[in-house]
């Protein structure tokens, strides 16, 4: 029998209900409380497997996203510390340069690291732009582009031929 997307999210509730409850329950466990309920719920065993599969995977997917968001918030903060030392080494003034140097060095990579951890967990997305091949340019941006080249730079003080061609229109 199939249902509706409304009434699998109600019957995927009282699953879950039933799971907090009791854990290690098995398929026909779940059946069996479904269907001694007030409002008794028959439903296939077949179809009940299949929502505790989707509400387990959900779990591991919130478990997993929960875990990324933990360590990559450990390794900010750790970054942001390190970060603070380093710049103690380069606003000392008793900091050698090659000390100084070293911490600019430390302070880029530390930031690139912390950048790719974030890209790597999905936290930003590349967004590549299309390339366009044979595009042409409009009237307008080919006269615009043959009057910049006409354009005669090395006398600052001198009008264009340019402009002496517009002002003559």
């Amino acid at each position: 029998m199939r249902y509706t997307k409304e009434r699998q999210k109600e019957h995927i509730s009282q699953i879950r209900r039933l799971l907090v409850i009791k854990p290690e329950a098995s398929i026909f466990d779940i059946k069996e409380a479904l269907a001694n309920q007030r409002k008794p719920l028959k439903l296939d065993k077949d179809y009940i497997n299949k929502l505790v599969n989707k509400i387990r995977k959900e779990r591991a997917k919130r478990l997993d996203y929960y875990t990324i968001n933990v360590v990559l918030a450990k390794f900010q903060d750790e970054i942001l510390e390190l970060k603070k030392r380093l710049w103690v080494i380069i606003t000392n003034a008793e900091s050698s340069e090659k000390d100084k140097i070293a911490a600019i060095r430390e302070l880029r990579t530390s930031s690139n690291d912390l950048f790719n951890k974030m890209f790597d967990s999905g936290v930003f997305t590349k967004k590549l732009g299309k390339l366009e091949i044979g595009s042409k340019l409009s009237e307008e941006e080919q006269e615009l582009l043959k009057r910049a080249i006409d354009l005669d730079y090395d006398k600052p003080n001198e009008p264009s031929t340019t402009r002496e061609k517009d002002k003559s229109k």
